[in-house]
């Protein structure tokens, strides 16, 4: 049985026809539901009425700590490629809809068997979406030996025929950007013109932080459950991590870099001058999402956050949280990507006094009013250990992206027992601020990649300039051109081949390279360039430095257009 299990400020649904003979009768009625823990189902092969009893034991314990009063049930055939047969699974169904219904929640079925339209807005905190898989065999299959010999059949790209051109996944492929192997399974293999954006990213971000006082750490990619019971992700989060054994230990893939942070705080004495210590880190983060839960680079199972944690007094919360904004406001400006923020409040089932959740979000509302930011407030949507500031993206097409977010927190320095030495020479607990901006990496360039199609400004660009000779007669000044770029950290290809001038500018283009640098014998004879950009503007008959001092003044300052 495969849950994805999602927790929704709001969900409608309305059938629209039977799409099986198995189905169950349906008035055709839209249902709208707010406020809901909802349960996207697949029933497998073997699956049966204990599994689920204990899949609706878990949702409706989940529902109770987090004080959601509605679970839905949906049936939904994605999550799995091993289905029971209709009757049989529209059976168990039923069976997990009478269970969920002695408990005191309000129970809502989808109709089993039917085409739905469907919208949901899913709430933005760490647990709002869990995958969760049972099985009636908790014992782990054997490899066999011929299964584990070499098989080149599985070591291929993923079948993304089908998908819109306008798809991240189907941009990678004709730019060669990355590729998924069904040997990692939600894994990335990025190639080498995907890995450039990718890092680029990536130092771009670290420049940032540097300007901003960051401290960049690392830590190791497992740690005994002993932790995780600790910072308590086992609690909520066993399921969607990859859990084993290794020397006499329970080991736990970090889903969360949250812990390692305040060990490292932990491992000695702090003093307050030592505050504000910024955190920041890129570790890969692991998380065991179902196989029908993965979708390109939205959802993996192995990711990198541009994560980071403050750790502050109280009276610097604000400061702090007027920095993060600017922070994020100049990273965002940079992509040219409009971002919007919310503040989210105290929710129902929380930790700490209600006196402790009024001063932290007082403190966030004076930073946004200080920053002259506009924000709407989402009632109760805070997390559970204190309230946050949501960051949206809007991509060209109008879609809306959950991407970063700024948290206050004073419960997991209390649980790791987290002080520094005050002023006063006595002791204090640090207040705890988890952000990240982009998010997660890979996510955001997923919604980067469709919103720019492919084609990166200058800076992230995988090849930034292509050298075309028109005929055999520039090839040598060609060459002399390209080693000039080189040397001048400029990413370039030469194309002296005897294609037509016309397929090589084409080619180009496809590639979304941002400039060609088109060469024939007038320029050979002038000892000057001809430029082309990608959005087809030209100049023409200049010299080569004048093109290199430009275009290192877009790399360097990372302009987002470019200057033809």
């Amino acid at each position: 049985m495969r849950i994805m299990q999602m927790d929704v400020n709001s969900l409608e649904f309305e059938p629209t026809e039977p799409e099986i003979k198995v189905h169950e009768a349906s008035d055709k009625k839209r249902v709208s539901v707010k406020d809901a823990l909802v349960l996207l189902t697949s029933i497998e092969r073997g699956d049966s009425e204990a599994l689920a009893s204990k899949a609706i034991k878990d949702a409706v314990e989940f529902a109770g700590k987090n004080k959601i009063n509605t679970i839905v049930v949906y049936p939904w055939a994605h999550l799995s490629s091993n289905l029971e047969e209709p009757q049989r699974s529209m059976n168990i169904f039923q069976y997990m809809v009478k269970e969920a219904q002695k408990s005191k929640l309000k129970v809502v079925a989808a109709p089993f068997g039917w085409t739905k339209a469907l919208s949901m807005d899913i709430k933005g905190h760490p647990l709002a979406e869990l995958s969760r898989s049972y099985s009636a065999n908790a014992k782990i299959a054997k490899v066999t030996k011929s299964a584990r010999k070499a098989d080149t059949s599985i070591v291929r790209k993923s079948d993304w025929s089908g998908l819109p051109e306008t798809d991240h996944r189907t941009i990678a492929e004709r730019l060669d950007l990355f590729s998924f192997q069904e040997v990692s399974p939600g894994m990335v293999y990025w190639h080498p013109n995907g890995y450039i954006p990718y890092l680029e990213l990536q130092w771009f971000i670290r420049e940032k932080l540097r300007e901003y006082g960051y401290m960049e750490i690392a830590a190791p990619v497992m740690a005994d459950t002993a932790l995780w019971h600790l910072s308590g992700h086992i609690d909520h989060y066993r399921e969607n991590m990859f859990i084993f054994e290794a020397g006499g230990h329970e080991l736990g893939m970090k889903p969360m870099a949250c812990p390692f942070s305040m060990l490292i705080f932990k491992s000695r004495a702090r003093s307050y001058r030592e505050l504000p210590m910024r955190l920041s880190d890129f570790d890969k983060l692991y998380r065991n999402e179902i196989s029908g839960a993965l979708s390109g680079l939205f959802r993996v199972r192995e990711f990198t956050q541009d994560d980071a944690h403050l750790f502050v007094t109280e009276e610097q919360i604000e400061d702090e949280i007027t920095s993060l904004i600017k922070l994020t406001l100049e990273l965002y400006k940079t992509f040219g990507l409009q971002c919007a923020l919310h503040l989210s409040t105290m929710p129902d089932s929380h930790l700490g006094t209600e006196e402790q959740w009024k001063i932290a979000t007082g403190k966030l509302i004076s930073a946004l009013k200080a920053n002259k930011v506009k924000y709407d407030i989402k009632e109760k949507e805070g997390a559970f250990y204190g309230p946050k500031i949501d960051i949206e993206l809007k991509d060209s097409a109008g879609r809306e992206w959950q991407c970063g977010t700024i948290q206050l927190d004073y419960q997991l320095p209390e649980r790791f027992g987290l002080r520094y030495t005050g002023e006063d020479g006595k002791e204090h607990m640090p207040i705890v601020i988890h952000r990240t901006i982009l998010g997660t990496l890979e996510r955001f360039l997923a919604v980067y990649i469709e919103h720019i199609q492919g084609k990166f400004p200058t800076w992230m660009a995988p090849v930034q300039v292509r050298v075309i000779t028109i005929s055999e007669q520039a090839n040598e000044y060609a060459y002399k051109v390209y080693n000039e770029l080189k040397k001048n950290g400029i990413r370039v290809e030469a194309d002296a081949s005897d294609k037509t001038l016309e397929y090589k500018i084409r080619e180009a283009q496809n590639l979304k390279i941002p400039y060609m640098i088109i060469l024939g014998k007038k320029e050979v004879e002038g000892n000057k360039i001809s430029v082309r950009s990608r959005s087809t503007k030209q100049k023409l008959g200049i010299t080569l430095d004048e093109f290199v001092a430009a275009l290192k003044e877009e790399k360097y300052e990372r302009k987002n257009e470019l200057m033809l």
